[in-house]
C-alpha cells in the first residue's frame, strides 16, 4: 500500500511501499482522512533490528514533507538528499525532529538499528489546513537546525506508538484529532503561520449540537470520522474540532465513547445482555475493550456496575 490507495482512515495497515523502501518486514502506519483534498496525513513506525549495509531505496520527489522522529538511541543516520548530504548531529537521541522534504528525495543509512516515528504532511494538506483556518497560505515548512528538539513531535510520536501497538484503543475520531493538532503545531512552528489572523469563531450552534448528536446515536456501531461529523454541519474539518472542544469541553472522540458507555449502561440496566454482546452493540473493539473504557470512565467494571444498578 502507498499514500494514493484507499485506506481505512483510523485503523492501523501494513504500509508495503515503505516497508520496502526501508527494507523492513512491515511498515505499521495509521492515516487520518481530514481533508478531502491531496494525500492523507499518515503516522508510521519504522523499525530496523537487522542493520545491513547500504542505504534506504530513492523515493520518487513529491510535494510533501516528513518528520523523522527517533524513539531510540542511535548514530547519525546519515540522511542524504538526492542532491547531497544533510548536516545533522553526530548522534540521533529521543526527542531530535529531522525534518524532510520529499520534493528532494531523501534517504538513509540502514547499518545500523533503528526506531523511527515517521510523520507525513503532503503541502496540498497545509494549504486546506491554512485556508480552513483563513491564515495566509506558506510556500512550504523549514527547520533552522536538522535534529534538533521537539517535545511535542515526540510526544505525539509516544501516543502514535501506542495507537499502533494497540489498535483497539484508537478510532478514526481520535487519529483524525491527533492529525489536526500535528498540522496546528507544525504549521506554527516550521511554516511561520500568523497564528491570529482571523477573529476567534464560537461554538456550535444548538441545531448543529442536534445533529451531532442524532448522528452519534445512530452510528454508535462505526467507526465516524472529523469529516463526518464536519459534513453534519455544514463545517471545515480543522473548525470543526475547534468548535466542538468549546461548545462540549471534550473532544469528538472523547464524546463518542460517553455516547457508548451510556448506551451500555442502559443495556446493562434493562437486559441480560452478555458483555460481549453489548461491547458489539456499542460498537467497542471487543468486551475487553468495553470493559477497559467503562472501568476508567465509571470507577468500576460493567458486572460491577450492573449489580450495584439494577
Amino acid at each position: 500500500m502507498n499514500d494514493k490507495d484507499p485506506v481505512d482512515f483510523g485503523q492501523p495497515v501494513a504500509d508495503d511501499t515503505l516497508a520496502r523502501r526501508f527494507l523492513l518486514q512491515d511498515a505499521p502506519t495509521v492515516r487520518a482522512g481530514v481533508f478531502s483534498h491531496g494525500q492523507p496525513i499518515s503516522f508510521t513506525r519504522l523499525i530496523n533490528p537487522r542493520p545491513q549495509p547500504g542505504r534506504s531505496l530513492t523515493p520518487q520527489p513529491e510535494e510533501a514533507f516528513v518528520f523523522q522522529m527517533p524513539l531510540i538511541l542511535g548514530p547519525d543516520p546519515g540522511l542524504r538528499y538526492s542532491s547531497g548530504n544533510l548536516d545533522a548531529s553526530a548522534s540521533c537521541s529521543p526527542g531530535s525532529c529531522y525534518l524532510l522534504d520529499l520534493r528532494a528525495s531523501p534517504t538513509r543509512r540502514l547499518d545500523m538499528p533503528f526506531d523511527t516515528m515517521r510523520l507525513y504532511l503532503a503541502q496540498g494538506a497545509i494549504e486546506e489546513f491554512t485556508d480552513q483556518k483563513r491564515r495566509r497560505r506558506i510556500g512550504g515548512l523549514v527547520q533552522p537546525h536538522l535534529g534538533a528538539s521537539d517535545p511535542v513531535l515526540f510526544s505525539l510520536s509516544h501516543t502514535l506508538q501506542t495507537v499502533l501497538q494497540q489498535p483497539d484503543l484508537t478510532s478514526a475520531l481520535f487519529i483524525d484529532y491527533l492529525a489536526l493538532a500535528f498540522c496546528e503545531h507544525v504549521v506554527t512552528r516550521y511554516g511561520r503561520a500568523d497564528p491570529v489572523l482571523r477573529p476567534r469563531r464560537s461554538g456550535l450552534a444548538p441545531w448543529q449540537m442536534r445533529r451531532i448528536e442524532d448522528y452519534f446515536a445512530s452510528h454508535l456501531h462505526d467507526n465516524p470520522s472529523i469529516a463526518d461529523l464536519a459534513r453534519e454541519c455544514n463545517l471545515s474539518t480543522s473548525y470543526f474540532g475547534e468548535a466542538f472542544k468549546q461548545t462540549t469541553g471534550s473532544t469528538p472522540h472523547q464524546w463518542l465513547l460517553k455516547r457508548r458507555i451510556e448506551r451500555a449502561k442502559s443495556l446493562l440496566r434493562e437486559t441480560d445482555a452478555s458483555l460481549a454482546s453489548i461491547a458489539s452493540d456499542c460498537g467497542f473493539f471487543d468486551q475487553s475493550h468495553f470493559s477497559r473504557v467503562f472501568s476508567r470512565l465509571e470507577g468500576c467494571g460493567p458486572k460491577d456496575w450492573a449489580q450495584r444498578n439494577r
